[in-house]
């Protein structure tokens, strides 16, 4: 009985250490980079024109949109609903107050891009959005969209006492 525990272990063993290891390809993080930048700006045009639609292609079917206040948790679908009803208001006007950050996975299938900006409704605390990529069959698509405020952490008592 030994025999065929230790026989099997062995052949086991030999049909794992025979098998090709999978190439790895390698990832040119610096032109992944560059085709988000490119998809960033393209997208920046188009909200300050009003048009969603490129932002709305890019969602995945599950994505995930988080809002500045706790209860905001949005779909792709409710995502589209509130952008019929906000159709015929005007694009807001927002001023980046950062560069835009971008960190590529090194595998190069995901990666997060960081804006900073400030609206005019907002106009003394900064607004941080935050996106997770993953790439779809050879194209970068949004899974998930965070919107925070950033207040400087010296104001953050001043709001705190703001709010009782």
């Amino acid at each position: 009985m030994k025999k065929i525990y230790f026989l099997s272990f062995v052949a086991v063993m030999l049909i794992v250490a025979c098998q090709q290891t999978p190439k790895v390809v390698p990832v040119d993080i610096q032109a992944e980079e560059a085709t988000l930048n490119g998809f960033m700006d393209k997208l920046d045009t188009a909200f300050k024109a009003g048009d969603n639609s490129m932002f709305l292609a890019s969602l995945i079917d599950d994505a995930l949109v988080c809002g500045t206040d706790p209860s905001e948790f949005w779909s792709k679908q409710q995502i589209l609903e509130q952008f019929k009803q906000d159709s015929a208001a005007a694009a807001p006007e927002y001023e980046y107050i950062s560069d835009r950050v971008l960190k590529v996975a090194p595998d190069g299938n995901s990666a997060v891009v960081v804006t900073q900006l400030m609206l005019p409704w907002s106009p003394k605390i900064p607004l941080r959005i935050v996106y997770h990529f993953v790439k779809t069959d050879d194209k970068w698509m949004i899974q998930v969209i965070n919107w925070a405020f950033i207040p400087k952490n010296e104001d953050i008592k001043k709001l705190n006492e703001a709010v009782e």
